[in-house]
């Protein structure tokens, strides 16, 4: 739940400051053009602007009934090179943490002489993954729960955004000793089998 709520949080807060950048870069921007950009839906584009003009970050003037066009107020400036500042940190960390992970996995699976390697979930920690598997001879694949697991050596969650969720869910599919999880997704596991990495 943890890895959850600080993936939310940082969507959250790339959405905030790929908002408040284009603000400042192009005032009469569309809403409807900016969430579509972002993929995210219309009305929730239009809370984070409101949000934004409550919390004193921007604000907006009306041109014409159908035209509004938004200015980046001394505190918009002040919160988005917080927010950037954070948000790059809070990755960093995320990447180091992953990686020196992944790093000490990956070495007990060479040990154990697995070298086939299932990711199940996609996005950034899958990514680091990756590179790590890549770097040290492993041939790895990206799966859904849904596909036969049985023919890999070993399978990886690598979902950040319901990492207990995958691990429940496969848990079944695959030897509890070959069910492989890192510890920065903080997965409760009902097996003390399970491997777990923390660094």
């Amino acid at each position: 739940m943890a890895a959850f709520q600080d993936t939310r949080a940082q969507t959250e807060q790339k959405v905030m400051v790929h908002l408040l950048t284009e603000i400042e870069r192009n005032p009469s921007f569309t809403q409807r053009s900016l969430a579509s950009e972002l993929g995210i839906a219309l009305g929730l584009m239009n809370q984070y602007l409101k949000s934004c003009v409550t919390k004193g970050w921007i604000r907006a003037s009306q041109i014409s009934p159908r035209r509004i066009t938004y200015f980046l107020t001394p505190e918009g400036f002040k919160e988005k090179s917080h927010m950037v500042t954070s948000y790059l940190a809070r990755s960093l960390t995320f990447f180091r943490d992953a990686r020196a992970q992944c790093d000490a996995l990956f070495e007990e699976c060479l040990q154990k002489g697995w070298k086939k390697i299932a990711f199940v979930g996609e996005g950034d920690l899958a990514d680091i993954a990756q590179l790590v598997a890549h770097g040290l001879g492993f041939q790895v694949c990206i799966v859904s729960g849904e596909d036969d697991l049985k023919s890999y050596d070993a399978v990886l969650v690598t979902d950040v955004i319901n990492p207990q969720g995958t691990h429940d869910f496969i848990q079944s599919k695959v030897d509890p000793e070959r069910l492989l999880i890192l510890g920065l997704l903080h997965i409760s596991r009902n097996s003390s089998v399970v491997r777990e990495v923390v660094t």
